[in-house]
């Protein structure tokens, strides 16, 4: 018995395999197993076909829309694997440099109540290719003129420092420092000495600018001079004539 099962075992496998044949789930349009022999003899593959594959040949069956990369069946992962991919969003590089940490040259802060003042602003960091960074108060000022100009008197004479909104500015990343604001009762709003007292301006060059309908800049540059003294502080710019300033112009005033 044992020896006719040996016979039979061996008589019915195919020329050139080594081992047995295996059922796999059904996979053509004919009628026939996947992969499985006809009448006894070893079939010649002809072309592949999105309905037959070798079991032993990696499988796909969707792709990634935003890639177009395939995807494994079995492990849902790209099968190809790419430097600096993960998950389709870029990784890797050298942080500190795309976070900017390079020192650069200006940086325009300024404090805007009605937007003449922003758009001074604008137009000097525009010149100088510089960055701005706007001063909010927590609280804003009125936005009736009189109640602000109320406001602001009554600041001034108890020497009061309103609280600044958001993230301060790390103002060691720039060689000079263009501060601007409108002129309230002969001088800079008290938010603008708020501002100066909490970034480091230490050895700093600062360049003043004002806006006003009639008083110009007055004492603002000696009061600021007296919130920072370590920093070199030079005379106010009367940016109510900025408009009429050539880039050019504005750069020689930022001494660039």
């Amino acid at each position: 018995m044992a020896q006719e099962k040996r016979f039979y075992r061996k008589h019915n496998r195919h020329s050139g395999d080594n081992q047995e044949v295996k059922k796999e789930p059904f996979a053509g349009g004919d009628g026939q197993q996947a992969g499985s022999p006809a009448d006894g003899k070893k079939q010649k593959q002809g072309p592949k076909t999105s309905g037959s594959r070798n079991r032993n040949e990696k499988s796909y069956n969707h792709f990634n829309k935003k890639t177009g990369k395939p995807f494994h069946k079995f492990n849902g992962k790209p099968d190809t694997k790419e430097s600096g991919v993960r998950g389709n969003r870029p990784v890797g590089g050298n942080r500190e440099k795309r976070q900017g940490k390079a020192t650069e040259r200006v940086l325009v802060a300024f404090y805007s109540w009605s937007g003449v003042t922003a758009k001074a602003a604008q137009r000097i960091a525009s010149a100088a290719k510089g960055n701005s960074y706007r001063i909010l108060p927590v609280k804003a000022y009125s936005s009736i003129y009189a109640l602000c100009v109320a406001k602001g008197g009554m600041e001034k004479a108890s020497g009061a420092r309103p609280e600044i909104k958001g993230t301060l500015p790390d103002c060691s990343r720039y060689d000079k420092i263009a501060i601007g604001f409108p002129i309230w009762w002969f001088s800079c709003p008290m938010i603008i000495h708020s501002f100066l007292e909490k970034v480091k301006l230490d050895g700093k060059t600062v360049y003043p600018f004002c806006t006003s309908k009639t008083s110009g800049p007055k004492g603002s540059a000696a009061d600021i001079r007296k919130t920072i003294p370590d920093a070199v502080v030079k005379e106010c710019l009367d940016a109510n004539k900025i408009d009429a300033m050539s880039d050019e112009e504005i750069k020689a005033w930022l001494e660039l």
